[in-house]
Parts: structure tokens; C-alpha cells; sequence
């Protein structure tokens, strides 16, 4: 190296100087104390033998690309580096003759403001920016595949991914990186939260025959830190031809190991798998090994007010910015949600500080286009979704079917702002485009609002009777308006747009009548209108907002001239009165759809949910089976809404064989192995045929009276129907707990006005579970069957 001087013609960077500013962020931190003197060398970077391009002259300039937000944008640099006694500070070449690290590290730290803005960086953020690929990570330790949060089993939710399932081929063409969260008790030395490189994975067979996957891990630091089986005089290369362990430590550098793959599950934490992309510049899927060939992006934002409008626990989460994705084909989709690193500014005399970022989460819901509304549809439970996260980019993998899907981002906190990057990568043809909110609703009160759409046309000759100064007037078109609810305020909004050129436009206007009771003609004529929007304007769209008593209308909307032609679109925005869907979401956690009462309604101590299966008999059943089996009928939270759902459904006598009927405490499915019931037992009744319906209600009443008494402990309760008997059980939490069971069993029998020769039986869910499997030979198999 030789030591910085003013170079005629040599490029000087002014926005990046070499000095304290281009290294540190925050002087109040001990890294200035830490890194002590530094000076700023020109190194040799090109060697004096190495020809140049052309007759271009040396003058210390480089230029780098790195993927920001969607876009590649240029960042330029001098080839001053920063050293300590002639020593690089930071990232350096093995070899010291190179510098292309070093550079390229300055670069990126002064696309970020500093050096010190390096510290602690997220790997799958770099790999990102270096790359513009898509990012996951997975943990290695319980739940080994990238996190899915919808965890329903179904055609849209991807199949679990191991680290061991991904393809040789793939895992040489992906960036993988891999680092220990929790400091380990065997190899300390691994280091805590410290990321290292995964530079080779290779299988090689022992002389025994066995195959061995062993994977060359690389650490940024240097050091060869790894005490295993595997080390270089390891006990592990015994076992391996004496030239084939030659070999592949030969391929060994500074920094570097080996390991196996059940050392590498064992003592790393998580797994960080960019995907790889193709010279065409396609992801391809580390799920099926396809590539991704169609590919969309859009930016947005949420401001707030107008559309930040915060997870599914608020109301205003209509209001987030929505996106339409259409999907010709079936095929294999990878949603990804970047949202921009946000800087707060610095305060007076303060200093900068580090990226802001937001809880945010992607959901996806399939949905009818030419029958669409909002409301219904964002009360249902998306499709696909990745819950809400404190990460830069959040990432969906599903395959969708074709049809039109609505996307929604969301933060977590209502009122948050920042913008984000919305990305589609598809196997299939798809198309990503923007949802146009209609325009807001000026001076309505608050509540829920429905909004439907209806088409008509002015047609010369036939319906365009003009304004009611002409006797044509009823010659206009006739659009029904329905009113079914008067909140005491506006509860109806009537927008009339006319689809003409805006050189061209005609004044507009409508009227709506009441229909009289019994009378479905109307002569306008006759008849004064209930609500006017005149005069005619000279307007694309008018509108008004109104109040209407509940019943039947006409709406006629009309040109002020009689016999002119054009197309026009009738928009009614009615208050409805319907109990919103409403969510508990918490960060990390899977939306949990939760039913409450209606106002005036006598809540239960504990919602509820009814569940119908059916299964053919003769054919051997599995727990994903069972599971697919088992239908959600819905959920309850009051003695009124019980009700509702009850006396609609069938009674248990009128069931075909081999059907039942759950219902269980909100959250706790009717299968042996869920959480609740796995400690768990059931007290058994069988009943003669014609018994059923009768000891049903009974049952399922005294357990939304609590006439048990035993707390949390009941569980749910089920009736079988078979060809000979029918069959009734009451299911509760712990087994082991005797005096409770005796309590269930006394109070079941009184419920039911059982006589007191009845047998009843208490069977734990493992006995349930050992006896399904000596039986069927199956493994897990679920109960209800």
C-alpha cells in the first residue's frame, strides 16, 4: 500500500470522505474508543503488470450496483479504504493482494451512511441487496421448513420444507447462511448470533457403504472454529478412502470446515436460503426446483388516515391499500412484501439513527370478481397469509388456482406509515395491478357500509325520456333500490356516473320514488320524488347522500335533453346491519377469527363451535384424513346465537350411519391430539336407537349451562350415529384427575335421566389412540371416529 497524497487526476469521493463521519453513525457508542486511530490508503488495488482497458488511466474510481427497493441503482467510490497500522479495519481477500471485498464492503456502507450502519446487519437483507432475490429463513430446531402461519391444510398451503429435501443442485446454487441464536453448551466457539457461510454441500461414502452428507462451512472471522468428528484431524476422515478425505480437506481455506449433516442440525439455529436466480434473471423455487418466469412488482404506502389501517384486530382494516392479482393457470406463486427502511430524523445536535421498521404481514383471499364486496369478503379468513413481523420482507409461497385473488399488506399498528414493495414471482401467466377505491364517503356516520354496482344505458328512441320537465320522463330506465335498515342518520348514498368523455358530458341527474305497498307500478308522472339530485349537471358523476325509511324504491336517472345517448353506472352505498367479523391477532401468531355477542344478547361463559364428519365406512382412515373430514359448521357466542344455528340443523336421529355431530369450546378441535384434549379422556354412552336427539339437546345444554361444575376442564361433547346403536360422549381435559371425572360422570347422568343399571365407560385419549393403532395399524390416527 502506500499512503494516501493528492494524486493528479486521481477521483476523490466529496458525498463519502475519509474521515470519522464515513465510519461511524453514533459517537456516543464505545466503537470510535474500540477502533482507535484510523487512517484512509490508497492500496495497489490494480497491479503494476495487469494491463488496463483501453487507453483509460487508473484514477481510483469504482462503481457498484445494488438492488434497493425494486430498482438497481449505481453507488461510486474511491478506492481510500480505511486501516489501522496499514492493516485493512474491516472485510478483506484472503489473498492481500486483492481488494475487491474491501471495495465493494465501502460501497455498501456508503449506501447505508456509514460503517458503523454494517454492524449487525441482517444476512437475509444483504443478500438481497447484492442479489434483488427472494429471502427465507427457517429454524432448525422444532420447525424445520420457512414459516407458513395458515396453518389449514389444503392445496394452497405449500408442503413442509426440510433443509435436507432441497436439491444437491439447488443447494450449490443457493446463498445459504447459517448461525447460532442461543450460545451452545458443546461448541461454544460456533458463536452466538454470529452468521456463517455454507460454502459446499457434497455426499461421499464411507468404506462401510454409508452415505454421508458433509457440508464445508465457512467463518467471515477467519477461524477455524469447529471441534467435530469432521475437524481436520477429525475421526470422521478415517473413515473415508484416503483420497477422497485428501481431497475435500485440500478444498479447505482460512475460516473453513467440515461438518455432517446431523452435527449441522444439531448445532445450528437457523437457516437463512436465498433463491437462486437463473442469467435470464428468474427465481428459481427451492420448494419444486422450477423457475419462475413471470414476475410483477408495484410500490404503495400507508399514511395515516387515509391507509394505514392496521391488522385485522381494527376496524379500519379496509382501508389498507388492496391489489388485485389474477392468475390465468394453475401454478406455483411467491408473494414477497419489502417494505423501505425508514430513518428517523436526527434530533438537534443528536445523531442518526438506525432503520425503522414496521410489524407487517401479506393477506391473500380468493374472491368472485363479478360478485366482489369488500366487507364480506375481508370478514372471511384469508386463504394464505404470513403473520404480522418485525422483518424488512415477508414471504408467501403457495400455488393458486386460476381466478382473481386480493391482496392486502397490513402493519400491525394502526396509523403506522412507511412504504413497501408489493412482488409477485409465478410459474404461472399472472397480472398484479392496483384495486381503485371508489371515492369516500363525504358525512357518513359511522358503521358498516355495502356497495353494489349496476349498469345502464340512455338509448335514443327507446329510454332516454330526459329530465321530468318532459312526458317522456318515464321512458327513462327504472334501477330497484332495497332498503332494509334505518340507523336514525344517512344510511344511503347514490352516485350516477356517465361514461362519456369529459369534452363531451350531458347534465345528469336522478330521482328516487317510493314504491307504494301492493303496487309494483309506477307512474312517475303521478308521483313526487322522495329524494331529487337536481339540477342536471354538467358533471362525470353526481351524487347525493340521504336517508331512507326501510322499503322498496325506483331510482330513474335521466339526461336533462330527452333523446341523447350514452352509458352511465349507478352506485348505491348502503349502511347495513351486520356484526363485523372481528379478529385477535397477535405478532407471530396465526389471525384467530373470534365470534362475539350482538348487542342485547345474553353471552356464555365460553364460545363455541359446531362440527359435522362423516366417514364411509370400510375405508381405512389417517389423520389427515380425518382432519379433511371434519367440517366447521360455526361458531357461537350467545345463548340467541346458539339458537340460530341449532334450530336450523338436522336432529342426530334423522343422520346417515356413521355421522357425527361436535361441538367443542372455541379453539379446540375434535381430534384426540389436539392440546387440550391429549392429557385428556371421555366418558361413553351407548344408546338404543330413537335416544339420540333426546340425550343430545340435554347434553349440550347442561354443558353451555356450566351445569358441570368443574371449570375448564369439559372439553366438548360428540354424538355418533351407527347402524345399531348411537353413541354419546362427553370429552374433558385431564384424565389423571379422578374426582373431577367422578363429578362428570354423576352430572351426566342426571342431564340425561339415565337409569342407574346404564353403563358408562371412561376411556383416556391415549388408550383411544393405542387401540385405533393395534386395530387399523396406523399411526396417529385422530379420534371421533
Amino acid at each position: 500500500m502506500e499512503t494516501e497524497c493528492e494524486h493528479h487526476g486521481m477521483f476523490v469521493d466529496p458525498d463519502f470522505p475519509a474521515d470519522d463521519s464515513s465510519l461511524f453513525c453514533d459517537y456516543t457508542t464505545p466503537l470510535p474508543k474500540l477502533l482507535g486511530d484510523v487512517t484512509w490508503l490508497r492500496p495497489q488495488v490494480i497491479p503494476p503488470e495487469q494491463p488496463l482497458w483501453g487507453d483509460r488511466i487508473y484514477r481510483g474510481e469504482f462503481r457498484f450496483q445494488f438492488w434497493q427497493n425494486g430498482h438497481w441503482i449505481e453507488v461510486r467510490v474511491d478506492d481510500r479504504l480505511p486501516c489501522i497500522n496499514d492493516t485493512l479495519c474491516f472485510s478483506r481477500c484472503q489473498s492481500s493482494r486483492a481488494f475487491w471485498v474491501a471495495l465493494l464492503e465501502k460501497a455498501y456502507a456508503k449506501l447505508h451512511g456509514s460503517y458503523e450502519r454494517l454492524w449487525a446487519g441482517q444476512v437475509c437483507e444483504a443478500i438481497v441487496d447484492l442479489s434483488g432475490t427472494i429471502v427465507v429463513r427457517w429454524s432448525l430446531k422444532g420447525a424445520e421448513s420457512p414459516q407458513q402461519p395458515n396453518d389449514s391444510k389444503s392445496e394452497h398451503t405449500p408442503n413442509g420444507l426440510r433443509l435436507s429435501e432441497l436439491s444437491l443442485e439447488l443447494k450449490q446454487r443457493c446463498a445459504i447462511s447459517c448461525c447460532v441464536h442461543s450460545a451452545s453448551t458443546g461448541v461454544p466457539e460456533l458463536g452466538q448470533f454470529h452468521a456463517m457461510s455454507v460454502m459446499e454441500w457434497t455426499n461421499v461414502t464411507t468404506a462401510a457403504g454409508e452415505q454421508v452428507e458433509l457440508i464445508r462451512i465457512r467463518n467471515p472471522w477467519g477461524r477455524r472454529s469447529w471441534a467435530g468428528v469432521w475437524r481436520e484431524s477429525g475421526s470422521g476422515w478415517a473413515s473415508l478412502e484416503p483420497s477422497s478425505a485428501q481431497d475435500l480437506l485440500g478444498r479447505t481455506a482460512e475460516g473453513e470446515f467440515w461438518m455432517d449433516e446431523t452435527e449441522f442440525q444439531q448445532e445450528f439455529d437457523e437457516v437463512t436460503v436465498g433463491y437462486p436466480v437463473s442469467d435470464a434473471g428468474h427465481l428459481q423455487s427451492i420448494y419444486t426446483g422450477s423457475y419462475l418466469t413471470h414476475s410483477h412488482q408495484i410500490g404503495g404506502r400507508w399514511v395515516k388516515g387515509h391507509s394505514a389501517g392496521g391488522c385485522r384486530n381494527n376496524s379500519t382494516f379496509s382501508i389498507n391499500p388492496k391489489f388485485w392479482l389474477k392468475v390465468c393457470e394453475r401454478g406455483e406463486v411467491l408473494l414477497s412484501l419489502l417494505q423501505y427502511g425508514h430513518r428517523e430524523p436526527p434530533a438537534e445536535g443528536g445523531t442518526r439513527q438506525h432503520s425503522h421498521l414496521q410489524a407487517v404481514a401479506l393477506h391473500v383471499w380468493k374472491v368472485e370478481k363479478k360478485h366482489f364486496n369488500l366487507m364480506r369478503t375481508l370478514n372471511k379468513p384469508p386463504l394464505v397469509s404470513h403473520t404480522h413481523a418485525y422483518d424488512r420482507e415477508v414471504v408467501v409461497h403457495t400455488h393458486l388456482n386460476p381466478g382473481f385473488y386480493l391482496l392486502v399488506p397490513s402493519t400491525f399498528l394502526q396509523g403506522a406509515e412507511g412504504r413497501f414493495l408489493l412482488r409477485v414471482h409465478s410459474s404461472c401467466s399472472t397480472s398484479l395491478s392496483v384495486m381503485k377505491s371508489p371515492p369516500p364517503l363525504q358525512h357518513c356516520s359511522e358503521g358498516e357500509w355495502e356497495t353494489t354496482i349496476s349498469h345502464g344505458c340512455w338509448s335514443v328512441g327507446s329510454t332516454s325520456g330526459g329530465s321530468r320537465n318532459f312526458p317522456t320522463h318515464g321512458h327513462n330506465p327504472r334501477i330497484p333500490l332495497n332498503v332494509t335498515y334505518d340507523p336514525g342518520s344517512n344510511n344511503i348514498k347514490v352516485t350516477l356516473r356517465q361514461n362519456r368523455p369529459e369534452n363531451s358530458l350531458y347534465a345528469i341527474g336522478f330521482h328516487i320514488y317510493k314504491v307504494p305497498d301492493g303496487d309494483s307500478l309506477l307512474t312517475p308522472s303521478s308521483m313526487s320524488p322522495v329524494v331529487s339530485c337536481v339540477p342536471h349537471a354538467h358533471s362525470q358523476e353526481v351524487s347525493v347522500l340521504c336517508r331512507l325509511q326501510p322499503g322498496e324504491y325506483i331510482v330513474i336517472p335521466s339526461t336533462y335533453q330527452p333523446e341523447l345517448s350514452a352509458h352511465f353506472t349507478l352506485t348505491f352505498t348502503r349502511r347495513i346491519h351486520r356484526k363485523a367479523m372481528q379478529s385477535q391477532e397477535l405478532l407471530g401468531h396465526v389471525v384467530q377469527e373470534a365470534v362475539v355477542p350482538g348487542a342485547g344478547e345474553h353471552p356464555l361463559q365460553y364460545n363455541y363451535t359446531f362440527w359435522y364428519s362423516r366417514r364411509t365406512p370400510g375405508r381405512p382412515a389417517s389423520t389427515q384424513s380425518y382432519e379433511q373430514n371434519i367440517k366447521q359448521i360455526g361458531s357461537f357466542a350467545s345463548v340467541e346465537q346458539f339458537w340460530r344455528f341449532y334450530s336450523h340443523m338436522i336432529r342426530p336421529g334423522d343422520l346417515t350411519g356413521h355421522s357425527d355431530f361436535h361441538l367443542f369450546k372455541e379453539g379446540i378441535k375434535p381430534m384426540w391430539e389436539d392440546d387440550a384434549n391429549k392429557s385428556g379422556g371421555k366418558w361413553i354412552i351407548r344408546l338404543r336407537k330413537g335416544l339420540a336427539s333426546r340425550c343430545w339437546e340435554n347434553l349440550i345444554l347442561a354443558m353451555l349451562g356450566e351445569q358441570f361444575m368443574v371449570g375448564e376442564e369439559i372439553c366438548g361433547a360428540v354424538v355418533s350415529v351407527r347402524f345399531q346403536e348411537d353413541i354419546i360422549s362427553i370429552w374433558n381435559k385431564t384424565a389423571s384427575d379422578q374426582a373431577t371425572t367422578a363429578r362428570i360422570r354423576d352430572t351426566l347422568r342426571r342431564v340425561l335421566n339415565l337409569p342407574p343399571n346404564t353403563i358408562m365407560e371412561y376411556k383416556t385419549h391415549t388408550d383411544s389412540i393405542k387401540a385405533w393403532e393395534d386395530f387399523h395399524g396406523l399411526v396417529n390416527a385422530s379420534g371421533g371416529r
